[in-house]
């Protein structure tokens, strides 16, 4: 998988960015079980409170000042502009195979203002569906149960530390990427891999101006929420947790080196995509994803685990919710939709008519 996954493949990051605006709190009940929760503790000789993003913290480890002014020098756009790619199509399209019916929309997981007001072709196809489908529905997940998910599989539980598991040059390069996003390092610490990788990530796209609550599919299920329309899941949040804590230690770790790559550039990234996005390109899009990946056998594998395995299980569970007689409204990562392994290929195969909106 390639830079900034969150924008285009996982609405889990969602509730990473929420979990930095205060405290949380590592709990133990009665028979020593640990659990993770956003209020003090029942007992307080159990708690031990985990202090995530206060601006003001002390850095346990300084990062060296002149590291940290080169970093901060280092604009998180590029100097040139991204390529406007013209077109007049939505990222989104109509299947039909004989009386089935449904869409099938990519999603942008943050946002911005511009990207709204939607098309009203779009509002309409969503106005007329039965149910909105989404990869998992985040709003409606408990956030105590979120937090303490995210927590016990993004945390060592063993008292390991990333800067054991990591190289000294890539914990030096961690180390002052987070600084310069004012974030101390040491809120990192106990962290997999992985789950700094989402986190950087998350606060890079703050940093540029980008908020998870203008999110595509954030904006579909407030929709259906209002008008009460039935949401249903291609996944879960728990799913999608799965697949990232399992991931092996060199993978996880080829993520992070690559996220850390990756913010040097987060703006113009996100501009290049949104382009691709607003003119429904989806073979740009694939292109942007996965041309990135395929630099070493652990980023491939990335690739196969959070793109292509997970294309052929959603297309399936598409391809079972319409023949099942439901016109659904669908909405997914666009990073999910372009190539000869993305959904709408899938879904060809599968005997669907394609028609983009």
């Amino acid at each position: 998988m390639s830079r900034l996954m969150a924008l285009l493949l996982l609405p889990l990051s969602f509730s990473v960015a929420p979990l930095f605006a205060g405290e949380v709190f590592k709990c133990r009940d009665a028979m020593g079980r640990v659990a993770f929760q956003d209020s003090p503790c029942h007992v307080a000789d159990h708690e031990e409170k985990l202090s995530l993003l206060p601006a003001s913290a002390a850095i346990e480890n300084p990062v060296p000042a002149e590291a940290l002014a080169e970093k901060s020098r280092k604009p998180l756009a590029q100097e040139t502009p991204a390529k406007k790619i013209v077109g007049s199509h939505n990222f989104a399209w109509r299947l039909t195979k004989g009386k089935q019916q449904g869409y099938l929309m990519g999603s942008i997981h943050f946002g911005k203002a511009s990207m709204y007001p939607l098309s009203i072709v779009l509002l309409n196809a969503f106005k007329g569906s039965d149910a909105l489908v989404v990869e998992a529905n985040v709003l409606d997940a408990d956030a105590s149960m979120m937090t303490n998910t995210m927590m016990s599989t993004g945390l060592y539980s063993d008292g390991s530390m990333l800067k054991e598991v990591l190289s000294a040059d890539l914990w030096d390069e961690l180390s002052v990427t987070s600084a310069a996003l004012g974030m101390p390092v040491a809120v990192l610490g106990g962290m997999r891999p992985w789950f700094a990788s989402m986190t950087l990530t998350a606060m890079a796209l703050k940093e540029i101006g980008l908020d998870e609550s203008l999110g595509i599919d954030r904006h579909f299920l407030q929709m259906a929420k209002k008008t009460n329309k039935p949401i249903r899941e291609l996944e879960s949040v728990q799913q999608q947790l799965a697949l990232l804590s399992d991931l092996s230690q060199e993978v996880q770790t080829a993520m992070l080196k690559q996220t850390l790559q990756d913010i040097e550039n987060a703006e113009a990234y996100f501009d290049t995509m949104l382009n691709a996005w607003q003119a429904g390109d989806a073979l740009a899009l694939d292109q942007l994803v996965v041309d990135e990946t395929m630099k070493n056998a652990e980023i491939s594998e990335l690739n196969r685990i959070m793109i292509t395995d997970r294309n052929r299980s959603m297309a399936a569970g598409v391809d079972a919710m319409l023949r099942g007689g439901c016109n659904c409204f669908v909405v997914v990562g666009a990073g999910h939709f372009g190539g000869e392994q993305g959904m709408l290929e899938l879904l060809q195969l599968k005997g669907y008519r394609v028609e983009q909106l």
